[in-house]
């Protein structure tokens, strides 16, 4: 492992690397860095939509079926092509560097094709070329599994990579730069009025994320706390701080801090004879995360939205059984430490709701967040009605 305090591990997005031009800043940003003496590590996405147009190629070459392990063999290439690339970027302006696979980084994982988890990351290589004065430049999303198989960690897995080497490297801090310049208070393309935190615990970071706030893969904020890893969301295109994610103050204040929502929901409803576990079991094995299971006259699970034609395909199997979807619904959340615990907090979102004559579908709660089920086309004004009342009025909803 590094020293205390002497090394870094920075991120870069696929905008941050998504021309030419856009590696060579980056590469300038990552010298800034290598040249006060830190050891420096870089992880980085596919270029671009390069992940999305090697999705779309495999669907025209495989129309009817396509094989995941093949498949994550194919998306594997667009980190490597970007790891490469940065690292003659860096070379090329005097500051050595060497690139290294997510393989030859030491990561091991396990799981199904395309959602594989991280078992272990020996990065011997990584701390041997920082060793010797080279930026580690790293193909995020990837690993190898114990068979010597390539896989991916799903998408957003490249934030993990990072974090999860920073870990086991024992960097200071972990930097993520993105296109945008830190986490905010809601969605600011829904919400104009939204505001940027400037820090944000673990915890509410991953309540955000799980609720369908698009600030990281929720995975990779679970390991950062986990890790206790100092983390920092930034913007590749300007010099802002950024928002950092970091350890709770200890305080028994209950706030909401944001609102989120997340409109790539799919309901799928079976009906016949009793399958809850046995769908249950077929879903988590194939890597489908279920976010409620209702049972009244069937069994009604929401799911990913990007995921229903592989479970509709799993119910299909399942004899004695019926199936429909509904596509049409989202859920909003307001998020805040201690909000399911305080039922004003509860009280006041349905209030909203109603007034607005929104239909709830689903209530649930948990410690960090209090959620509804909404019909899609109310989501968005959902979302901005409750960050006014929440958020809007007093900066924050303070709860006696």
């Amino acid at each position: 492992m590094w020293k205390e305090g002497e090394g870094i591990v920075l991120k870069f997005g696929g905008s941050s690397v998504g021309t030419p031009e856009r590696i060579r800043a980056a590469g300038r940003r990552i010298a800034s860095f290598a040249r006060q003496g830190r050891r420096t590590a870089v992880v980085v996405s596919a270029m671009g939509k390069t992940t999305d147009d090697l999705l779309g190629l495999a669907r025209a070459t495989a129309p009817s079926a396509t094989d995941r392990r093949e498949l994550d063999r194919l998306l594997a290439t667009g980190e490597q092509q970007s790891a490469a690339l940065l690292a003659m970027a860096l070379s090329a302006d005097g500051c050595p560097a060497r690139s290294f696979s997510g393989e030859e980084a030491g990561f091991v994982a396990e799981g199904p094709w395309g959602e594989g988890r991280i078992l272990s990351v020996d990065p011997a290589r990584v701390e041997a070329a920082t060793a010797f004065g080279h930026v580690a430049v790293i193909t995020g999303f990837q690993a190898r599994t114990r068979e010597g198989e390539t896989i991916t960690l799903g998408r957003g897995g490249s934030d993990l990579s990072a974090i999860a080497l920073a870990a086991a490297l024992g960097a200071a801090e972990c930097r993520i730069f993105t296109d945008v310049d830190g986490i905010y208070t809601a969605d600011p393309r829904v919400v104009p009025g939204a505001v940027k935190l400037d820090r944000i615990p673990w915890d509410e970071c991953l309540e955000m994320a799980f609720c369908g706030a698009a600030v990281m893969q929720a995975r990779s904020i679970e390991m950062a706390g986990r890790t206790s890893i100092p983390l920092c969301v930034a913007s590749s295109f300007q010099e802002s701080e950024g928002t950092w994610i970091m350890e709770r103050n200890v305080d028994e204040a209950v706030f909401i801090r944001s609102v989120a929502s997340d409109d790539d929901l799919a309901v799928l409803t079976v009906e016949g004879r009793t399958v809850e576990r046995e769908l249950m079991d077929a879903l988590s094995r194939e890597g489908i995360r279920t976010t409620a299971m209702v049972g009244a006259g069937g069994a009604s699970f929401h799911i990913e939205g990007a995921r229903l034609p592989e479970a509709v395909e799993i119910c299909n199997k399942l004899a004695g059984c019926s199936v429909s979807v509904n596509e049409k619904l989202s859920r909003v959340s307001v998020v805040g430490p201690g909000a399911g615990n305080h039922p004003e907090v509860c009280r006041a979102m349905l209030g909203i709701l109603a007034e607005m004559g929104a239909t709830v579908h689903l209530l649930t709660s948990s410690a960090l967040s209090v959620t509804c089920v909404v019909d899609r086309d109310r989501s968005a004004e959902a979302v901005r009605a409750l960050h006014e009342e929440f958020i809007g009025k007093k900066g924050v909803f303070q709860c006696a």
